[in-house]
């Protein structure tokens, strides 16, 4: 069967957006604290989707009830906890570490699909959730041997934003399933998840730790950036083509953070032959559990 160029082409470029995420975050950790970052993010996010929303989707927008309220989980759950996640891990364990266990994520969709769902084990997707372990722990493994401060507090982080990952899109799914176009699935799941990280700063002022929002930085403008691209890019990708073929191609982000560590910031990241070859694993790990 022949594959949409198009839908291909966007699956790539939310590829590139990913992995430029992580490297512009991990510059602009830095300067700039966790909080500052993901207000950042949503700032961009809401200038560009927002607009972009009403012109292009106005008047008929796919909504119901029951859509809003999938991709409103979906965003708390992937917008802003597992970003958060994300971020913080990035931040302690850098790029190059933090994003190979983020991919870790098909072993979460897996394990519902068998016993949820009640999907049958392939010997492929056996292997592929073997060397997502393998690969897995070979990154951690790294990451305590070359990061000082590295502890297994911090290699939970991106793990767990592995796990709510994995959870997310079944809700993207079911709102999907209501007919609602991707640009404004992404608009109502980012709104969600800046209305939840409000409830939060609102929460941090109720307890007399009031924020002061800095002013962004670069690299935490070049990070909403990318995000946005990603978040865009991938749900028109899944519009067009299969999970089957965007899947695999998001799951090559981690060699994009790597090679990027290596051009960008090699005097940041501790990027060595031994996490190269475990990265390579994971990749195939998650190529191999996504087809199977």
């Amino acid at each position: 069967m022949a594959v949409d160029p198009l839908g291909a082409g966007l699956a790539a470029l939310a590829t590139v957006g990913l992995a430029g995420q992580s490297i512009a975050v991990r510059q602009a950790a830095k300067e700039r604290s966790i909080t500052d970052l993901v207000a950042v993010v949503f700032v961009v996010n809401l200038l560009v989707l927002l607009p972009a929303t009403a012109v292009l989707s106005y008047p008929d927008f796919g909504l119901t009830p029951r859509a809003v309220a999938a991709f409103a989980v979906a965003g708390l759950l992937g917008s802003l906890l597992a970003r958060a996640a994300l971020f913080v891990g990035i931040h302690r364990l850098g790029a190059s570490r933090a994003e190979p266990l983020k991919s870790t994520f098909p072993l979460v969709a897996v394990g519902s699909a068998v016993l949820v769902l009640g999907e049958p084990l392939t010997p492929l997707l056996v292997v592929g959730v073997g060397l997502l372990v393998a690969g897995a722990a070979a990154v951690s493994g790294d990451a305590r041997a070359s990061v000082a401060t590295a502890s297994g507090a911090d290699i939970a982080f991106p793990l767990a934003a592995a796990l709510l990952l994995g959870i997310d899109p079944v809700f993207t799914k079911v709102g999907f399933a209501e007919g609602t176009p991707p640009l404004v699935g992404v608009t109502v799941r980012v709104l969600a998840a800046a209305g939840g990280f409000a409830g939060y700063l609102l929460w941090r002022r109720l307890r007399g730790r009031g924020y002061r929002p800095a002013r962004p930085t670069r690299a935490a403008l070049l990070a909403g950036v990318a995000n946005t691209v990603y978040l865009s890019a991938y749900l028109a990708a899944l519009s067009r083509v299969s999970v089957s073929l965007v899947a695999p191609v998001l799951g090559a982000s981690p060699l994009l953070v790597l090679l990027g560590s290596l051009v960008l910031t090699p005097d940041d990241e501790q990027v060595t032959p031994r996490l190269g070859a475990a990265v390579a694993v994971l990749v195939a790990g998650v190529v191999l559990v996504l087809q199977a």
